[in-house]
């Protein structure tokens, strides 16, 4: 019996067989097995149906099912071929019995893991696995990487972990150019849901830059007029530091020409503002936005990330109606600009 089809290293489907499949010296060979579960590189795992039954409504239902009576058989055992490879079944097969279990130190092997346990519905592995990732805080993907995670959990159904990711895509570009073979890994749908989060996530940011612009009400109305040493600072506050206006002014430019670039999150535009802090104290020799940022300047940036990741952080429906594309898209080139 053979269930789906081949599986590549991301996850996704891919035609070729292994010519010389790797040895798992530690793989599951369980004593008085009943049926052999084989991995699509050819690796046996000798288990027992009455355990996976109880570890999934899947094999549960498939083994209630009459077998067809040309099913290969190896050592007078029955052969269920999957189409995950030996090291994602040997983590999904030892989680479903009382031993040790054999979990991948990489985060994108660890998720294909979590996609196989959802799809042979298999709940209680899926809730070890994603306590595991939490307990190993295993580093999270980067670059092209996360995008082909991305993708991954998509296909798979992972609600929580693709939108984990698709935040993370944010930190880089999405184009042709970027992702060049990557693209590969996409479905259609999976990557206009991406494009949609991300242009979604671009428009709340514009919103929030605008807003930050108006320095001359509250949360943002600290800032006094610039005094150089040696001259009497103001204390008349709701000030526009041309310094800060110019940092919003930018990102605002930026963020209007595509979506399609590294959107601005609360780790970098900190950095920004402070970069752009000491250009100006030692380009103006000013001393009134050194004190104002002594006092409140932690408050200030505190304030400013807080509201980039709520901008960012209510975007979660992934799926949008035709209309949005119509209205938002028509005559124009919509992928990957």
């Amino acid at each position: 019996m053979i269930l789906g089809g081949r599986q590549s290293e991301t996850g996704l489907a891919s035609p070729a067989f292994p010519q010389n499949p790797s040895p798992l010296p530690d793989r599951l060979d369980m004593a008085n097995a009943d049926i052999i579960i084989q991995s699509c590189d050819f690796i046996n795992f000798r288990v027992h149906k009455l355990v996976l039954s109880l570890s999934s409504p899947f094999f549960d239902d498939m083994f209630s099912l009459p077998q067809p009576s040309d099913q290969d058989v190896v050592d007078g055992l029955p052969v269920v071929r999957l189409s995950e490879d030996a090291e994602v079944l040997n983590c999904l097969l030892t989680m479903s019995y009382p031993i040790p279990s054999v979990i991948p130190n990489s985060y994108n092997k660890t998720l294909m893991v979590l996609v196989a346990s959802r799809k042979y519905e298999m709940d209680g592995v899926q809730s070890r696995i994603r306590a595991d990732i939490q307990g190993k805080n295993l580093p999270m993907p980067t670059g092209v990487a996360t995008f082909h995670a991305y993708a991954m959990a998509s296909i798979g159904g992972l609600s929580p972990e693709k939108e984990t990711l698709a935040r993370l895509t944010l930190d880089f570009p999405m184009t042709f150019e970027y992702l060049r073979e990557g693209l590969l890994f996409f479905e259609g749908w999976v990557l206009r849901d991406l494009i949609s989060f991300r242009k979604c996530c671009r428009d709340n940011l514009i919103s929030c830059f605008r807003i930050f612009l108006k320095l001359d009400i509250p949360p943002f109305d600290i800032w006094t007029p610039c005094a150089r040493s040696g001259a009497c600072p103001s204390s008349q506050t709701g000030h526009s530091p041309p310094w800060l206006t110019d940092l919003f002014r930018r990102r605002l430019t930026k963020l209007g020409q595509t979506f399609t670039n590294p959107l601005p999150n609360a780790c970098n535009i900190r950095e920004e503002y402070l970069s752009a802090l000491q250009a100006h104290i030692a380009s103006k020799e000013c001393i009134s936005c050194p004190k104002v940022h002594a006092v409140n300047g932690e408050k200030f940036c505190q304030e400013i990330e807080n509201r980039l990741a709520l901008a960012i952080g209510k975007v979660g429906d992934f799926h949008f109606p035709e209309e949005f594309w119509a209205s938002e898209y028509s005559n124009q080139t919509i992928l990957l600009q």
